[in-house]
């Protein structure tokens, strides 16, 4: 357990290193202003626009800190490291998601709120999209993993990231848009948020063992 701690530390104190956090916050209130100026000065600002300007900023600056994932302890040779240590590559994986999470998704989630002003979304429904993301997100940094293990060893391969994993975020962004939806229009589909739970915990429990075997087979 202690040793599962300390690689988890690890883990954040390089995301912080890597500035991830200051970059994927900055990246998501600059589109979310952008994006509100552009829509308010040709008046075409709904809530369905409000609210997939929100999920498509969030998935975007979650993709930032996704590239170094894994390429750090590529390069310094700690991934063969865990091919003999007692946590297996699976568990690595997971840390690294829960890790990605934890300083990138979270804040988002948090600062949500705030950047609902200039969309013109009330605090009460805010507050609920915030809810929405924090059961969504998990699906977000989980795949991702998959995805920063296919570019591994490859150098300035952002775009190449970008078009293995966005399609993977659909089925989160879909509901997540939807049940966003319906909560500014005072509806609330609890079946539709189950379903969202599920594909968290399915992206959970399924992407460490296929993340593992991309990597086991890019060794090999």
């Amino acid at each position: 357990m202690k040793l599962i701690i300390h690689i988890l530390k690890y883990e954040m104190k390089l995301s912080a290193a890597g500035k991830s956090l200051f970059l994927s916050t900055c990246f998501f209130i600059i589109i979310i202003f952008a994006a509100s100026i552009g829509t308010s000065e040709f008046g075409v600002r709904t809530n369905k626009t409000s609210v997939a300007i929100l999920w498509t900023a969030l998935s975007l600056s979650a993709l930032l800190s996704v590239g170094i994932m894994f390429q750090t302890d590529y390069e310094d040779g700690t991934l063969d490291w865990f091919f003999l240590s007692p946590v297996s590559l699976e568990l690595l994986v997971t840390l690294k998601a829960i890790s990605h999470w934890l300083t990138t998704c979270l804040p988002l989630v948090i600062l949500t709120p705030l950047v609902c002003i200039p969309l013109g979304i009330n605090v009460a429904s805010s507050l609920w999209i915030s809810v929405i993301m924090l059961i969504g997100t998990p699906a977000i940094s989980f795949t991702s993993t998959m995805g920063a293990a296919l570019i591994l060893g490859e150098r300035g391969s952002h775009l190449l990231l970008s078009i293995f994993i966005l399609p993977t975020f659909l089925p989160t962004l879909m509901f997540g848009i939807k049940i966003s939806m319906l909560v500014l229009n005072s509806i609330y589909d609890f079946e539709a948020l189950f379903l969202m739970i599920a594909i968290s915990l399915v992206c959970i429990a399924l992407t460490p063992f296929i993340t593992a075997m991309i990597i086991k087979v890019h060794y090999s």
